[in-house]
């Protein structure tokens, strides 16, 4: 996550670490990957863009142990994503919350290691939390309680915004593969919607995020300009992997609120000029934000429909075009003339 990178922590505990282990750091996430890229650590950590739970199963493989490093507004979220990893290592796991100054050793054979890495940091050493039950099987349908929620959370399934939480007690439950039922949760329409569009999930196996930002540290952007950039890329609904589909581009189309918020503020570190279609709906997950210059913010009645006219139309259902980012913006903007409500300019 990336405020362990902002507050500093990875820094302190990685040259603190080495001194005794040989220490290999690795994040996952896009959000991750910007902090350590803004905190100039690139040299040290890995990025893996896995999931943690299969970055961990590989890990286990060659590591004598793993250490689950954070730094949250609320230690209960990292001692719900240590409780999920946990069952997933076979080798000693500790978790080092840095902010609540706590070292938790999660299974039986990391008690020394969590001892050790204690008093190498100067933290405290503290037994996990017991969760109970968290799934359970009532008249053929599935319950999930999902853990480390604050009122206010959204909540996302398969990174899909699905509603905010009203209780820290949220339940969720599926039947036949589709989520139908949810507990403590002021539900957005529009985003399970779209998570059933998706197809049957597992609300076993599905990942679920809960948080009111994706960073809520704050981090000077560190900018770099690559020369010789061509084509412009289109994005839809999604600010993952996004610095390898802007690879090279000149230019990104973006469709979705929080979508334009999220891979505007990732672009600007390369100074890649976007053109966003909202309409207005947006979550804030990302609440400071930046955006490139010559960017363009296209305020329309439906995101949606226009994203897929202008993937269709003018991108002709390719993810990347070999056209210049102004000539794209002059075909959206006569593309979309009837149902612009707005136009914002960077």
């Amino acid at each position: 996550m990336p405020e362990i990178f902002d507050s500093g922590w990875a820094r302190r505990l990685f040259e603190c670490l080495k001194k005794n282990f040989e220490v290999s750091a690795v994040t996952a996430g896009t959000m991750g990957e910007t902090a350590v890229f803004d905190n100039f650590m690139e040299a040290n950590v890995k990025v893996d863009r896995r999931k943690p739970s299969e970055l961990l199963r590989e890990i286990s493989n060659w590591t004598d142990g793993v250490i689950i490093a954070t730094y949250t507004p609320s230690s209960k979220k990292s001692h719900a994503f240590c409780w999920h990893l946990s069952r997933a290592s076979t080798k000693p796991l500790v978790e080092v919350e840095a902010k609540s100054g706590v070292v938790i050793p999660w299974n039986t054979n990391s008690e020394s290691l969590a001892t050790s890495i204690s008093k190498i940091v100067g933290l405290k050493i503290e037994f996990p939390p017991k969760f109970g039950r968290t799934e359970w099987v009532q008249d053929g349908i599935k319950y999930r309680k999902i853990l480390g929620v604050d009122v206010g959370d959204y909540v996302l399934v398969n990174k899909v915004v699905i509603g905010k939480a009203t209780s820290e007690e949220v339940i969720l439950a599926e039947n036949n593969g589709f989520l139908t039922n949810v507990q403590g949760l002021e539900l957005k329409i529009g985003g399970l919607k779209k998570l059933h569009k998706s197809g049957k999930i597992d609300i076993r196996k599905v990942t679920v995020d809960t948080t009111t930002s994706l960073r809520s540290t704050y981090k000077e952007p560190r900018i770099v300009n690559t020369p010789n950039r061509r084509g412009v890329v289109f994005i839809d609904h999604m600010g993952y992997n996004v610095y390898d589909l802007a690879q090279g581009v000149e230019g990104a189309v973006v469709v979705g609120d929080d979508t334009t918020a999220i891979v505007g503020d990732l672009l600007f570190r390369l100074q890649v000029p976007i053109i966003g279609i909202t309409d207005g709906d947006a979550d804030g997950l990302l609440s400071r934000r930046h955006i490139s210059p010559r960017s363009l913010v296209i305020v329309v009645k439906d995101d949606d429909s226009a994203g897929a006219k202008i993937f269709r139309e003018i991108f002709k259902q390719k993810t990347k075009i070999p056209i210049k980012i102004d000539q794209v913006k002059d075909k959206i903007l006569k593309l979309l003339e009837n149902n612009i409500i707005k136009v914002l300019k960077k």
